[in-house]
């Protein structure tokens, strides 16, 4: 018989209000996909460069400081950074919720993401998910990744990507977010923009990463399967291979983007 466990089983000195706390669960309790930003941190995971392995990494645009708390869980030490009043309360609540995380692992910190308080050559690596779209003057915050990135380290991106302004969630959030927020925007990421802005300020051109997305699998069964894997030349095997790779480079180029850019040493 499964035993659910209630609130009372968690340690006494844990905060209930924060194990609850909307802000805090996220990306468990988002009404966004949870397959999705899993998958998604799990590339920029990968992507940390071992460089500079002395150094924090940047959280940029944390929001309610998810990848923050994942990041700390495993063993980084992690500054958040975000243009909004509550991050820090949204951090102490994650730490509340969880003892095994530990304060001393975590910064934070707020401004603009076009004029960051952070001394030149802080970090080793810097996060963005889903928070570059959202910046007025893309040459300005490449200038500020360049000067707090260390030589050897590295930005990594999670984004929308070309048509990300023109589809029609996108039209009716952006509504929605000006009505509170008038300065709110939701711009596009067009690799080959980004790429010269990337180098204008001094990091090196992209390095994209290609990926499925969860939320459009791609399936096949074990005969067909068999078929587009097998090495013998044949029509549908060709075929079959070209439609997941036009799939895949759009779904790469127009709807999301993964990608990271280095400081040289």
């Amino acid at each position: 018989m499964i035993q659910w466990l209630e609130p009372r089983h968690f340690a006494a000195e844990a905060d209930i209000s924060a194990i609850t706390n909307p802000a805090v669960t996220e990306p468990f309790g988002a009404p966004r996909s949870l397959p999705r930003m899993i998958f998604d941190f799990a590339v920029l995971a990968a992507c940390i460069t071992p460089n500079c392995p002395d150094l924090p990494v940047l959280d940029f645009g944390a929001g309610s400081g998810w990848i923050t708390e994942f990041l700390a869980r495993m063993g980084k030490k992690v500054v958040a950074f975000d243009i909004h009043g509550d991050l820090e309360s949204c951090l102490r609540m994650r730490i509340a919720a969880d003892q095994r995380l530990t304060s001393h692992q975590i910064g934070f910190e707020h401004g603009d993401g076009h004029q960051m308080p952070f001394d030149d050559c802080s970090f080793s690596n810097l996060l963005c998910y889903d928070t570059l779209h959202h910046m007025h003057s893309y040459p300005k915050v490449f200038e500020e990744f360049f000067r707090i990135l260390a030589p050897g380290g590295r930005a990594i991106f999670v984004e929308p990507g070309a048509k990300h302004s023109k589809s029609a969630d996108t039209i009716a959030f952006l509504k929605q977010q000006k009505a509170h927020d008038p300065s709110w925007i939701e711009r596009d990421v067009v690799l080959e923009e980004i790429d010269e802005i990337a180098r204008q300020a001094g990091l090196t051109g992209l390095t994209v990463v290609p990926m499925p997305h969860p939320d459009r699998l791609v399936t096949f069964n074990m005969k067909t399967w068999g078929k587009f894997r097998s090495s013998l030349p044949s029509l549908g095997k060709t075929m079959a291979r070209k439609k997941f790779c036009d799939r895949l480079a759009s779904l790469n180029y127009n709807e999301r983007v993964i990608f990271y850019a280095d400081r040289q040493f």
